[in-house]
């Protein structure tokens, strides 16, 4: 489907805020993003957990703060024609039980943008529906974080095949016998191991069937609005479990936010109701995918605050956006929701288990089996992980693993270090797992990396990121890739993570011009490889991706999951029952168990 590309503008001007190779444009496009309103710190969830001082927005606060100005022309679309089919292989938990097929859209997403023809949510569920293999699809990069995004031309709607009747849900597989363990260094690894069984029974009963066609893990990726809009972005169906179109936003009282104060339609509601998303969700389905709606609440600012604690304080309000939420979902044709508040205002974790559950009744009511996630950062914080995933509550958290560190840290390295002195991705997968299974754990990993003027060229050199020496900056995958390749890869294997350095003038009329060392951190597939070695050795439910669209159409990315999540490359695990310390019989029996990544179940 043709679309209006930015791509050599929108590469050229990231580039030019990364490199600084013509100094009046550096010196407009390495400002800093607009400045949130005082930080409202969660409060600690136990000791041990504390917030580290000063914490920082997020990267998909920052991300959704530079492209609020952004304008793309979104036509409004068709119906949703296929519903969801789960994957044969799909065996994480879903509302409560096995995943199950869902239904197709309701309404034309021009109905739903210009207003429903009917507020009713059915509660019965139509035949499932599936189709055929889906195209990946294709769009623009998106624009630095300092310049307004260009209008793309808007797709024309789309009319899908007709729908056929699914194929039943299958059967989930039994549990393992014996499940990951927490550390790995408690498992043995079976190198070098064999054995011969005696046929006497008939044969061998794995614990769990090995699908090599599906999934071995959820991979979870945000999809912005402006990368919807992107002719650059490529989405590989076969490597994603759930597409989080982000996003559109709660108000204090509860309702999306659909329109702005000039009656427009809000870009987030937009691009949901689009004709492109109509393409990307049929195409989803048609590739057993699920695709669900990111519904945001930032408190990173005073007004962004107060506005979560009103919604959060009152019942009416909770109520109202479950129910909202719901219609959205179920009208569309959708699969489910993430609810990305960020963070939590202080004494409020009661109020959003309430919202989440609240939600999930609202879901439940229209059909069973849609997906219900929420975020949280690196650091636990106030987050209420036990209440909201009970039972009748979420099916999952995405941990943001990332920003750990930030423009104003210190020294230059990974934003997400697998270890290091301080905090990093290690401590954070054991802090959730103190207080939540596996099984509920998505990590987020990053497409992106930062960029910092440093003193030297030197490893995880002291921060100079500023005015006179330029200031540090988002680079997302696909840029920083290339920047690396040019100037020399380097690898970070205590932090894990790719990073070069090179000289970069810097010039501003205050301290003229500087030639700075500045560095580069960003995670190619050889850190992110590491990464998914660290979430199947502690049995996570999945990854997840922020974003999706930034690697652009190169494949290396998509490469990575393949092969961890899709081709069995890790190794058995076996246990053997050890003997009693009093052995009187002359007979006895060896037992032994077996737990196979292929085989992966929750």
């Amino acid at each position: 489907m043709p679309f209006s590309s930015r791509r050599s503008l929108a590469a050229s001007l990231r580039r030019l805020s990364v490199t600084g190779l013509t100094a009046a444009v550096v010196a407009s496009s390495l400002v800093a993003p607009a400045t949130p309103g005082p930080v409202i710190a969660a409060e600690p969830a136990a000791a041990g957990e504390a917030l580290p001082a000063g914490l920082l927005p997020t990267i998909h606060y920052e991300d959704a703060l530079a492209h609020a100005g952004d304008r793309p022309s979104f036509a409004p679309g068709g119906r949703v024609t296929l519903g969801f089919v789960p994957r044969v292989g799909d065996r994480w938990t879903v509302g409560g039980g096995t995943p199950r097929a869902l239904p197709a859209g309701r309404l034309s997403g021009r109905d739903i943008r210009s207003g429903p023809t009917s507020t009713a949510i059915p509660t019965t569920e139509p035949t499932p529906t599936k189709g055929a293999e889906p195209t990946p699809t294709k769009g623009a990069e998106p624009t630095p974080t300092t310049e307004p995004a260009p209008t793309p031309t808007a797709d024309p709607a789309v009319t899908a095949e007709p729908a056929v009747t699914a194929e039943p849900s299958p059967e989930p597989t039994a549990d393992p016998i014996d499940a990951p363990a927490p550390d790995p260094s408690a498992a043995i690894e079976a190198e070098g191991a064999s054995f011969t069984a005696t046929d006497h029974d008939g044969g061998i009963d794995l614990s769990a069937a090995v699908t090599p066609a599906g999934l071995r893990r959820e991979v979870f990726g945000f999809l912005p609005y402006w990368e919807l809009s992107d002719s650059s972005t490529t989405l590989d169906y076969t490597k994603l479990s759930t597409i989080a179109y982000f996003g559109v936003g709660a108000a204090a009282n509860g309702n999306l936010e659909k329109t702005n104060s000039d009656g427009s339609t809000t870009v987030g509601w937009s691009g949901w109701t689009s004709s492109r998303m109509t393409t990307v969700i049929n195409e989803a389905h048609a590739g057993r995918t699920r695709v669900v709606l990111t519904v945001q609440s930032f408190a990173w600012s005073t007004g962004g605050a107060a506005k979560q604690q009103a919604l959060l304080g009152s019942s009416t309000s909770r109520a109202n956006l479950a129910r909202q939420i719901a219609k959205a979902v179920s009208e569309r044709g959708a699969d489910g929701v993430n609810l990305d508040f960020e963070p939590l205002v202080s004494g409020s974790s009661e109020e959003f288990t309430a919202l989440v559950r609240s939600v999930r009744a609202e879901l439940d009511a229209v059909a069973g089996g849609y997906q219900l996630t929420f975020d949280t950062t690196g650091w636990i914080g106030n987050y209420p992980l036990e209440d909201a995933t009970a039972p009748g509550g979420a099916d999952a958290i995405f941990v943001m693993g990332y920003d750990y560190r930030s423009s104003t840290s210190s020294n230059a390295g990974s934003i997400a270090p697998l270890s290091n002195a301080g905090y990093d991705i290690t401590d954070t997968i054991l802090a959730y797992l103190a207080r939540v299974p596996a099984s509920k754990l998505i990590l987020g990993v990053p497409y992106y990396g930062r960029a910092w003027s440093t003193e030297t060229d030197a490893l995880r050199s002291t921060n100079i990121s500023g005015t006179k020496n330029g200031a540090s900056a988002a680079v997302i995958y696909s840029t920083g890739i290339e920047l690396i390749h040019e100037k020399g890869r380097r690898y970070d294997a205590g932090e894990g993570v790719a990073w070069t350095a090179y000289r970069r003038e810097n010039c501003t009329s205050a301290y003229g011009c500087v030639t700075p060392w500045r560095q580069l951190y960003l995670d190619d597939a050889t850190a992110l490889k590491a990464k998914y070695d660290l979430i199947n050795r502690y049995g996570l439910r999945g990854a997840g991706i922020w974003a999706l669209g930034y690697d652009d159409d190169r494949p290396e990315l998509w490469s990575a999951i393949q092969a961890k999540f899709v081709t069995d490359t890790t190794a058995p695990v076996v246990g053997i029952t050890r003997l009693s310390s009093v052995q009187t019989s002359p007979t006895f029996t060896v037992k032994w168990s077996g737990y196979d990544e292929s085989a992966i179940a929750r």
